[in-house]
């Protein structure tokens, strides 16, 4: 996990106006530079610029407000829209690009609200997996990490107020909570110092993911939107939660203080 992950909300129509922003006026070149508008979709939690065609093009994928997603492909006519999912039934919970089959090819991972998780190739755009054998009515909370000794990343999530552990190669359940969560965002992180990493949940919980051990349960919560940045340079990154109202708290898992 980056550390320095965007902690600042937006709307997820947010992404279509970077899109519209971005493009070329009377059908010249896509002047922007790819990097730039990575850093502006760094923003964006429903934003993601990709590379298409083995690096040669890029493109911009964005959830919208009717849980629907695009992929737009920068092109010397402008953004042209290259592929998109339509049919999740529901809003999405987040979404993220990385190489789950470790075969050279990015794939686009989906979760929604409504307890739905999709894989889709983002070279030829087929859907190869999603959780149909599971009867989730919602999910509450997601990230992707490696958390273990194996190469392959997991899903963790919360779904119907259980957390679940899930192997993303053979999706195979690793670890499922016996205790209820009602967070509604986790993130994975090292944030003491031990060589392992930590759940942390917005709601003030932070579980070990190597033993699946409660390591805090604080009585507040953490905030609505979770990251983690190493402040006072010490190596050991702290949690900083965000409200709605944009105000933010800072606390030190090790020392188990709020910071400010």
């Amino acid at each position: 996990m980056n550390p320095k992950r965007s902690i600042v909300p937006a709307a997820l129509a947010a992404a279509v106006l970077v899109a519209q922003a971005c493009a070329p006026a009377r059908g010249s070149a896509v002047g922007v530079d790819p990097y730039e508008l990575q850093a502006a979709c760094g923003r964006l939690p429903f934003a993601r610029v990709v590379p298409l065609d083995n690096g040669d093009s890029w493109g911009l994928i964005y959830a919208d407000v009717y849980g629907k997603v695009y992929l737009k492909r920068a092109t010397d006519r402008g953004w042209v829209r290259e592929w998109e999912v339509t049919n999740l039934g529901a809003k999405v919970k987040k979404f993220f690009i990385l190489d789950v089959e470790q075969d050279g090819v990015l794939d686009l991972v989906i979760a929604t609200v409504a307890g739905r998780i999709l894989i889709y190739r983002l070279d030829d755009y087929s859907n190869t997996w999603e959780n149909i054998e599971d009867d989730f009515t919602s999910i509450e909370a997601i990230d992707v990490a490696n958390i273990d000794s194996d190469p392959q990343v997991e899903f963790i999530f919360i779904a119907d107020g259980t957390m679940y552990i899930v192997d993303s190669i053979d999706k195979r359940r690793q670890w499922i909570s016996q205790r209820k969560f009602t967070a509604t965002e986790l993130i994975v992180a090292n944030v003491d110092k031990d060589e392992q990493q930590e759940i942390i949940l917005n709601t003030g919980i932070v579980i070990d993911a190597k033993f699946y051990q409660i390591d805090l349960e604080w009585d507040k919560p953490f905030g609505e939107r979770l990251s983690v940045f190493d402040l006072n340079s010490d190596g050991i990154p702290e949690i900083i939660g965000e409200f709605s109202d944009y105000s933010l708290r800072i606390f030190d898992v090790y020392a188990q203080r709020e910071v400010w």
